[in-house]
């Protein structure tokens, strides 16, 4: 008799696909239910035996550890050369330190002095100014060493004025 019962089961037993719906409430809450939702809100059918879409072309045919594995190797690879050129564009945008005037050389300038001379021993300045009088001021800019900054005045190709100041 138990045998019989099993077998009529299973020969009337058919699939069940119940219906899934989905809604959203007053509140913003996703409701899901298999009872039709409440009068008045938009439910939409929700298929749960729903296929997935065709893999995407990174994952096709990659379920090996080692296939995982390599393919995360390559975008950190991509990540990290990505990385790399940002912070290189970021440096060469970013303005140069200033180089400042050491006391040293400071204390070797005077006033007469030749542009060419002035250049030789202080180095390049951090900024220079021009005028239309031929007028050039080179500013160099404090640093941690040297909180001093410092700006020379060259007229007609010789130092005129000389001034120091500490500003840090």
């Amino acid at each position: 008799m138990n045998r019989t019962a099993a077998l009529a089961l299973l020969i009337f037993v058919t699939p069940v696909s119940a219906q899934v719906y989905r809604w959203v409430d007053e509140q913003g809450t996703v409701h899901y239910s298999n009872a039709k939702p409440p009068p008045g809100v938009k439910a939409t059918l929700f298929d749960p035996d729903a296929k997935a879409g065709p893999p995407s072309a990174e994952s096709i045919e990659c379920y090996t550890l080692r296939c995982q594995g390599e393919r995360l190797e390559q975008r950190l690879a991509r990540r990290e050369e990505l990385e790399n050129r940002l912070a290189a564009e970021r440096a060469a945008a970013a303005p140069p330190r200033p180089r400042g005037l050491d006391f040293r050389n400071y204390v070797s300038l005077h006033r007469g002095m030749t542009e060419g001379e002035l250049l030789t021993i202080a180095g390049a300045p951090d900024l220079l100014f021009s005028d239309v009088f031929a007028a050039k001021n080179y500013t160099y800019l404090p640093t941690s060493g040297d909180p001093f900054t410092t700006t020379i005045t060259v007229i007609g190709g010789r130092i005129n004025h000389i001034e120091r100041v500490r500003k840090f």
